[in-house]
């Protein structure tokens, strides 16, 4: 085989290597794309649930800490990607931490969990309650999950 007949076979081969990533990655883009954002999705969505277990059923010292720890996480991730669900799911989670500190009269405490919970809330787009309306609501929608 000639120098010239190597070099064109060579050139055809990553011409066609080439052609074929291309129009491969335009079919599968769109499944890459569904599997990140259900990756986006699944991790909040598991942390929420866990959260909300543990506010339900545990003692207030493990309720309070996953209900903090959820809150941090979904602070962090608000600034990565802001959502208006991640927003209305801080306000909910501010709230149940208030609630927390209404079971163990510390009110400065809860007034300020409050603040921060009607801040995301408004932030979400939703209009601005008082503070006992959103744990009215919060209470309501709890004996509904």
């Amino acid at each position: 085989m000639t120098r010239a007949a190597k070099i064109t076979y060579f050139a055809a081969l990553l011409i066609g290597f080439s052609i074929g990533a291309f129009f491969e990655f335009q079919t599968v883009a769109p499944m890459l794309k569904a599997y990140y954002d259900a990756r986006q999705e699944t991790a909040p969505m598991a942390f929420s649930r866990f959260s909300y277990l543990q506010y339900s059923y545990s003692d207030d010292a493990h309720a309070q800490a996953a209900l903090q720890t959820f809150a941090r996480f979904l602070e962090e991730l608000e600034k990565l990607n802001p959502k208006k669900t991640q927003e209305r799911e801080l306000a909910f989670t501010y709230t149940r931490l208030a609630l927390l500190e209404d079971a163990t009269n510390n009110s400065p405490q809860s007034h300020a969990l409050m603040t921060k919970a009607r801040y995301w809330y408004v932030a979400s787009g939703a209009r601005d309650y008082s503070e006992s309306e959103m744990k009215t609501m919060l209470k309501s929608l709890d004996e509904h999950l």
